[in-house]
């Protein structure tokens, strides 16, 4: 077959059918298909969802205005063979002289040049194309019939393929039968699909289909695939329609927020119609079945061409269209466009800080299946400098079952996760990560969903404020790469800023730079990436690219040189898909590090929506809010004093004798001297029952005794 569908993305060769021995068993050949595939071709708006239909408007579409024909072809040079005994001798095809698969039927059979077929035959005056399913699974093939290309791009688009069909014998049942479009770009490597549908099932009765598209250009090609039996095909019409009031284009909706926590609301506009005096709007979400129900607003009539629909239930992906009135006209609906979205929490501190620690908590969003939470420090110079913004330790590292990690860089697995949020230990909160491996010695991130997946694979920050000096910071990264004798490379390490955009309310790249120059080697080296465009709203990205392989990460830091005084929020505790109460709310108990201590602590959380597409008219449904707005929790003090220390749930003690911290360990445990900035000061890993640090500069320390802090002060 030749189909341009994604489907053929999906089955890739078997979309290139050859000479199939079923068919030579029926005294015949079936044609050989090109070789190369249109999968890499199609590529539809991620942010718009083209639904064609069979024609079922209120109104017919010559009722919108005069039909206007762009095809005709009733197929009546084909007069060898009868609908019951099609001409399988004809040839309609010439590979050498047409050397594109797609328009290769000679001239001689239809009044307009440059149509494209495979397995097809003259049926006396229709064309029938042959299909055959081997029930066994092999050898089987499909029949195809292609419009040359058409310039359909007047009247913002909309187009219309009408034919009639019927299946030649009443024993033969056609499973589907596939129409489908795309703007052929003047036949270059890269095409818009439009969109696809299928038929009802076809009978032996001829039948009359018209199908409506969006979004035609000016060479545009219509497509047919009939499946597992013949069908007959004439009367091929393409046309539009000068209307008498022309149709909006609509946009992407904007400013999706929330009015509660079960309602949303966002904003939809058009372009504007000349001699429009309103528009007509409907919003609907749509069955399993694709058919639009529960319209929040119907044949509501706007003045201008845009508005704000405040009633929409969150977590529902909805879907609107749009036309033009002037006074009795009404123009045809503009093609669909889907709104989805949900809305955030609104957090508040249900225990306030006490000591190290305190709780958080929300009520539930409708259509939350999951939360997102993070915590902050408000971070401090204290003087002109270089200013540590992130600093990520990626050795050591485990998963969450806290099982011994077995992998390493010389020992590597093909095993990776989809997704995931690094621990809070490795150095800074609210850092992920895609397609990735943990190992003893590195975080792997796995080049081959980068190359050849297309899609993400790396390790990506939480938001940050990197405004400071004019936007200019330092990535400092330790990495190497894995080499791949096949492609004679390594995976490069690209590191890439997006800033936030508030009219896209999305983050958009703002600079690319490829570690080493893009010279990646399968020893450990350092590598500095200077940037400087940050702003208070960045984000920082690595991805593996280049080569399919394994590019591994052991240590990441971000410098910016900071004036005494200036600060940012430092995350410091991060929850990744966090499960929703059972009641109505949701709660969380945070425990504050000691790098936090004598700090202002903010927080917000985020609603996620994880569901996938159960059907074609649903798409996969992945969706994140916008964080909540940030809230002050409190200030976290330094409470404890040194005379009456007692670790938390651990037996050991501390206490003070001179100018010495003496740590009464009968657990055995490493101990570790820290600053109240984090800085350490002293380490002991002898596990003795007592250690003892040299303290001679009285002020504010932390004590570490395995995974048990304590705050001093002396």
């Amino acid at each position: 077959m030749m189909n341009f569908t994604k489907k053929v993305f999906l089955v890739g060769a078997l979309a290139m059918l050859t000479a199939s021995a079923g068919a030579q068993m029926r005294d015949r050949s079936a044609a050989t298909l090109p070789s190369t595939t249109v999968a890499s071709m199609m590529k539809a708006p991620k942010s718009v969802e083209r639904t064609p239909r069979l024609v079922s408007v209120k109104n017919a579409p010559a009722d919108y205005g005069k039909e206007v024909d762009i095809l005709k072809e009733d197929f009546s040079k084909m007069t060898t063979g009868t609908q019951d005994e099609p001409d399988f001798d004809a040839t309609l095809n010439d590979y050498e002289m047409h050397d594109n698969a797609w328009l290769n039927m000679l001239p001689d059979f239809t009044h307009t040049p440059d149509w494209g077929s495979h397995n097809a035959y003259p049926a006396g005056g229709a064309i029938y194309l042959d299909a055959y399913v081997n029930e066994a699974g092999n050898d089987s093939y499909n029949g195809q019939l292609n419009t040359p290309l058409l310039n359909v791009s007047a009247n913002t688009g909309i187009c219309f393929l009408q034919f009639d069909a019927r299946v030649p014998k009443s024993n033969e049942i056609v499973e589907y039968v596939t129409v489908e479009a795309a703007e052929t770009n003047n036949m270059s490597p890269s095409w818009r699909f439009l969109s696809s549908c299928n038929l009802p099932q076809l009978t032996t009765e001829w039948k009359t289909y018209t199908i409506q598209f969006y979004g035609g250009g000016k060479t545009t090609m219509f497509n047919i695939v009939n499946y597992s039996a013949p069908v007959l095909i004439d009367n091929v019409r393409v046309f539009q329609i000068e209307q008498y009031v022309a149709t909006p284009t609509p946009n992407p909706h904007k400013n999706y927020a929330r009015v509660d926590d079960n309602t949303a609301k966002f904003d939809l506009s058009w372009s504007a119609v000349d001699g429009a005096e309103s528009y007509v709007l409907n919003v609907y979400d749509k069955d399993s079945n694709g058919k639009p129900q529960n319209y929040i607003q119907k044949d509501t009539e706007v003045k201008d061409n845009k508005c704000t629909v405040d009633n929409a239930v969150t977590g529902t992906i909805y879907y609107y269209t749009v036309s033009a009135k002037k006074g009795d006209k009404v123009s045809m609906p503009s093609d669909e466009i889907e709104v989805k979205g949900i809305v955030e929490p609104v957090v508040s501190v249900s225990t306030p800080i006490n000591e190290d620690k305190y709780s958080a908590q929300w009520k539930n969003v409708g259509g939350a299946e999951r939360y997102n939470y993070i915590a902050y420090y408000k971070n401090q110079a204290k003087e002109d400098g270089a200013m540590v913004i992130s600093h990520l330790n990626l050795v050591g590292m485990k998963y969450s079952d806290d099982k011994e990690v077995e992998n390493s860089v010389d020992n590597p697995t093909s095993y990776t996760l989809d997704r995931g949020a690094l621990a809070d230990e490795v150095g800074q909160a609210g850092w992920t990560v895609s397609h990735y491996a943990i190992y003893k010695d590195a975080l792997t991130i796995d080049g081959f969903w980068t190359v050849e997946a297309k899609s993400d694979a790396g390790l990506i920050s939480p938001e940050l404020d990197l405004s400071k000096d004019g936007g200019k910071f330092r990535v400092n990264l330790k990495a190497c790469g894995e080499y791949l004798e096949a492609y004679e490379a390594h995976p490069k390490a690209a590191v890439a800023l997006f800033n936030y955009d508030a009219e896209k309310a999305d983050y958009v790249q703002s600079e690319l730079i490829y570690a080493g120059g893009g010279e990646m080697t399968d020893k450990w080296q350092r590598y500095d990436c200077n940037f400087t465009t940050g702003t208070a709203r960045s984000i920082v990205g690595i991805y593996a690219t280049w080569a399919p392989g394994n590019l591994y990460l052991s240590d990441l830091a971000i410098y910016q040189e900071y004036k005494q005084g200036e600060y940012f929020l430092d995350p410091f505790h991060y929850r990744n898909w966090l499960v929703p109460g059972t009641g109505e709310t949701t709660t969380i108990d945070v425990t504050i590090p000691a790098k936090a201590y004598e700090r202002d602590i903010y927080h917000q959380a985020q609603s996620v929506r994880v569901k996938d597409g159960g059907d074609q008219y649903t798409s996969a449904s992945f969706l994140q809010s916008r964080w909540s707005d940030l809230q002050h929790v409190g200030f976290c003090p330094l409470t404890n004093d040194v005379n009456a220390a007692t670790l938390g749930s651990s037996s050991a003690t501390v206490h003070l004798q001179g100018d010495n911290i003496v740590v009464s360990n009968p657990e055995r445990a490493a101990v570790a001297l820290y600053t109240v900035d984090g800085m350490l000061v002293a380490s002991d890993g002898s596990c003795a029952e007592t250690v003892t640090f040299s303290a001679a500069a009285h002020g504010k320390y932390i004590v570490k005794v395995g995974k048990q802090t304590i705050k001093l002060a002396f």
